[in-house]
C-alpha cells in the first residue's frame, strides 16, 4: 500500500488493525494477498473507505477498540469493529462477482462517504410484489422498532443510515440482471444482520452458495430465481438449521448439478414454512430429514429429475397445505402415512414413475382439494 494513494493518515496501522479485526473471518493469507477479492476489499477498506478510516484511525489507544457507529444493529450491536467488518465483507462481495466484468450498475457499492445501507438505487417497477411499486436495489436496511418491528414490511421502516435510529435488519436484494458474474464469496455467510436474500437474473453467478451461510442466525428468506447456468451444486447443510429462516424460495435456475445434502440435523427451533425449489434441474432423493422440519406447510419440488420413494415421514407434516412433486424420476408406491396429512389441500404426483395403488386413507382427507396422480 502506498500512502500517497490513501486517505491522510497511517495507512500500515489501518491494514494492521483492519487485518487483526478481519482475521476471524478470512485467512490472512488472503488478506495480503492483494489479487484475491479478500485483498482488494480490505486494501478499499484502509485506504478509500471514509467512513472505515475514520473508524480504524481513531482506535482507542488503551483499549484497542475503535469508536463505536451511531445506533449500530440490534444483533451485531454498535462497535465499530463491526461497521469495518461489514463493509468490508459488502465490498469483498462485489470484487467477487466482479472478476470478469464489472456490475451494469455499481448501486453506490463502495461509496466511501456513504453508510452501507445506503449502497443500493431505487427502481420502479408495477405489481411488484412484495415491494410494492417500490424497490431498492443493492443493500437497504431496516430501522428497529423493538417488538413492533415487522419481518416483512420496509415501507415505514427504510432508513439510509444510523445516524438518528437503531437498524434491526440489512436486505441484499439485487432482483434485477446486474452482470454479476463469479462466486459468491466466503465472508457473505457472516452478514449477521441480513433477513432477506433475493437473487434474480443474474446468468454469470457461478459455484455454490456458501456454507457460511449458517452463521446468518437472522435470515427469513431466500429467493434465487432465473439465475445460472453455472451457478448450483448442495445447498449448504446449515441452511435448514437457521432458527429464524421461513421462506426458501428457488425456481427456474439454469445450473444442472444442484442437490439437496443428504443429512442435517434439525435443530427443534426451525421454523421453515416453504420450501420452493421447481424447475431447477435439482437430483438425488428427496431426502428423510425434511419430515423433520415440523413447520413446513409448503414443498414444491415439482420439475426437477428427483428418484427414488416419496418419504414416509412426510406424513408427520401436521401443518403441511401444499404438496407438489410432479415431473420427477419417482417410483414405488405413494406413502399411506400421507394420509395423516390433516391440513393438506393440494397433492400433486403427476408424470413420475410411481406405481401401486392409491392408498385408501388419502380419499378420507376432508381439506383436500386438489389430488393429481396422471401419468405414472
Amino acid at each position: 500500500l502506498s500512502d500517497a494513494f490513501c486517505l491522510p493518515g497511517s495507512v500500515d496501522a489501518r491494514f494492521k488493525s483492519a487485518k487483526s479485526i478481519l482475521s476471524s473471518i478470512t485467512s490472512p493469507d488472503l488478506l495480503e494477498d492483494e489479487s484475491t477479492p479478500q485483498g482488494k476489499a480490505i486494501r478499499w477498506v484502509v485506504c478509500e473507505d471514509s467512513i472505515s478510516v475514520q473508524l480504524l484511525g481513531n482506535q482507542d489507544p488503551s483499549t484497542g477498540n475503535l469508536p463505536k457507529q451511531k445506533h449500530g444493529f440490534r444483533l451485531s450491536g454498535d462497535s465499530g469493529e463491526e461497521q469495518v467488518t461489514r463493509r468490508y465483507i459488502l465490498a469483498t462481495v462485489m470484487y467477487s462477482t466482479s472478476q470478469v466484468s464489472p456490475w451494469a450498475d455499481s448501486l453506490n457499492f463502495l461509496s466511501p462517504d456513504l453508510h452501507e445501507c445506503n449502497w443500493h438505487k431505487n427502481y420502479t417497477r408495477k405489481n411488484n410484489f412484495p415491494f410494492g411499486d417500490f424497490e431498492p436495489v443493492g443493500v437497504f436496511c431496516i430501522m428497529d422498532k423493538g417488538e413492533l418491528s415487522s419481518p416483512i414490511n420496509i415501507r415505514e421502516e427504510f432508513l439510509l443510515d444510523d445516524e438518528n435510529y437503531p437498524l434491526r435488519y440489512l436486505e441484499f436484494n439485487f432482483r434485477i440482471d446486474n452482470d454479476l458474474n463469479g462466486q459468491l464469496p466466503p465472508e457473505f455467510g457472516y452478514l449477521i444482520d441480513l433477513k432477506a436474500i433475493g437473487l434474480e437474473n443474474n446468468f454469470q453467478l457461478t459455484g455454490q452458495l456458501p456454507q457460511t451461510m449458517g452463521n446468518m442466525t437472522s435470515l427469513f428468506s431466500l429467493s434465487l430465481i432465473l439465475n445460472g447456468p453455472t451457478f448450483g451444486g448442495e445447498l449448504p447443510s446449515s441452511l435448514f438449521q437457521l432458527p429464524n429462516l421461513k421462506h426458501i424460495h428457488m425456481q427456474g435456475n439454469l445450473g444442472d448439478k444442484w442437490s439437496l445434502p443428504s443429512n442435517v440435523e434439525i435443530d427443534d427451533d426451525t421454523q421453515l414454512e416453504q420450501l420452493v425449489l421447481s424447475k431447477n434441474n435439482f437430483a438425488g432423493i428427496i431426502p428423510t430429514w425434511l419430515a423433520q422440519l415440523n413447520h413446513l406447510q409448503m414443498i414444491n419440488l415439482s420439475t426437477n429429475n428427483f428418484h427414488g420413494s416419496i418419504p414416509a415421514g412426510i406424513g408427520n407434516l401436521s401443518s403441511l397445505k401444499y404438496l407438489n412433486l410432479m415431473e420427477n424420476n419417482l417410483t414405488e408406491t405413494i406413502p399411506s402415512t400421507l394420509g395423516k396429512l390433516a391440513e393438506i389441500e393440494v397433492m400433486i404426483f403427476g408424470n413420475n414413475k410411481l406405481k401401486g395403488e392409491l392408498p385408501t386413507v388419502i380419499g378420507n382427507l376432508q381439506t383436500l382439494q386438489l389430488l393429481d396422480v396422471g401419468s405414472n
